[in-house]
């Protein structure tokens, strides 16, 4: 799974046709495209547990915001598995598009 600024970096290449997203199993990246700061509640600091406080976004070079959604891929892949390196993945993947 991508996450945070790998969607971002990954996004980038695909926005600028210098790259392939192949989904292994999945149509969609992650989809995490904030910053978050935990801030600890109460005496002694987490007593009462903490908040989280999102500080920032990430976006696309387009300006698309990826949170929640994630980037569609090009390829899905149902024989890959995150374990796989990039190249032997695509050569078991077959040229499916998906429906971007």
């Amino acid at each position: 799974n991508t996450a945070s600024a790998a969607e971002v970096f990954a996004a980038a290449l695909q926005q600028n046709n210098a790259a392939v997203l192949v989904g292994a199993n999945t149509d969609h990246t992650f989809g995490k495209g904030v910053i978050q700061t935990v801030a600890p509640l109460g005496d002694p600091p987490g007593n009462d547990g903490a908040v989280a406080v999102t500080v920032a976004t990430y976006s696309t070079p387009n300006g698309d915001n990826i949170n929640g959604q994630g980037l569609a891929v090009d390829l899905i892949s149902t024989s890959c598995t995150l374990a796989d390196s990039a190249k032997s993945c695509l050569a078991r993947t077959s040229p499916y598009k998906t429906d971007k």
